[in-house]
């Protein structure tokens, strides 16, 4: 095993650098599974909660072989980059925050992102794969980053599709009516982005059923609205001055819910666990 920093424990998350961005939490099984694929060498720099900043992984697998299997020779593994050098410059964005306690007198759980450590920040792609494998997991948090990446990742896809369906199936762009590679996007992603939605209003400590109440109630508008044609004749025989009011007062729930509902997926996740990981 490899030398313990103390304070370790083994379910300790951590963190590495892999180029110009912060990978993480993983485990240390999962730390060392990448040692010995040859993924991570001595000179890679680590963190994890309790420590000040990135430190070389040997200070913290000291054991570990110096080459990856393979047969990779020592002199392959790069040394650590010198001040000033490229990488260097983009680990300075990387630096956490000094660690943190409660008022309990406990540590924080933030990464070096000052995120909760179960809901990083995401890059782009990062953020589409993160989203696609958890395809209807409903359960944990999802960052900002995760789930604004994911909702732009949708548009960017919906406009492609759109204009696959212009030349293919001859579908005007400007028309309503969306295009069958359109369609099949959209469903393809609707449970996607409903489970990343749910995560980001855990992440920020509020029900998904801010999202899933909307539907309900929504299905129950229509209803109303069936029932209040068919049934009690409202709107028929020039009754409009019935209808119009109830309308607007609808239009107005929607529009402010849809205000509500954005301030909440841009506002910071909770810094530390809560009733929802």
């Amino acid at each position: 095993m490899g030398q313990r920093c103390p304070g370790y424990r083994f379910d300790m998350q951590w963190f590495y650098v892999d180029g110009d961005r912060r990978v993480g939490p993983v485990s240390e099984d999962e730390i060392r599974r990448l040692i010995s694929a040859g993924l991570l060498g001595p000179t890679d720099l680590l963190w994890r909660t309790g420590l000040t900043n990135w430190e070389p992984l040997a200070q913290h697998f000291a054991d570990e072989p110096a080459e990856p299997s393979g047969g990779m020779p020592p002199a392959a593994v790069p040394p650590l980059p010198a001040t000033g050098t490229g990488r260097r410059r983009r680990l300075d964005s990387y630096t956490p925050p000094e660690p943190r306690q409660d008022r309990l007198g406990r540590q924080s759980h933030t990464g070096p992102d000052g995120l909760y450590i179960h809901a990083p920040a995401r890059g782009f792609t990062e953020a589409i794969s993160v989203c696609l494998r958890s395809y209807v997991r409903f359960s944990g948090r999802a960052s900002r980053s995760e789930y604004w990446y994911f909702v732009l990742f949708g548009f960017i896809m919906g406009i492609v599709t759109s204009i696959l369906d212009s030349v293919f199936f001859n579908v005007s762009m400007s028309q309503d009516d969306a295009g069958p590679l359109n369609t099949l996007l959209s469903l393809a992603l609707l449970l996607p982005t409903l489970a990343v939605s749910w995560r980001r209003l855990h992440d920020i400590n509020r029900s998904g059923w801010w999202i899933g109440g909307f539907f309900l109630g929504l299905i129950a508008m229509v209803l109303g609205v069936v029932f209040g044609v068919a049934v009690l004749g409202i709107g028929g025989g020039g009754n409009w001055a019935v209808m119009v009011p109830i309308g607007a007062v609808m239009m107005l729930a929607a529009f402010a819910y849809w205000v509500v509902l954005l301030v909440f997926t841009c506002t910071r996740g909770d810094p530390g666990p809560n009733r929802f990981g």
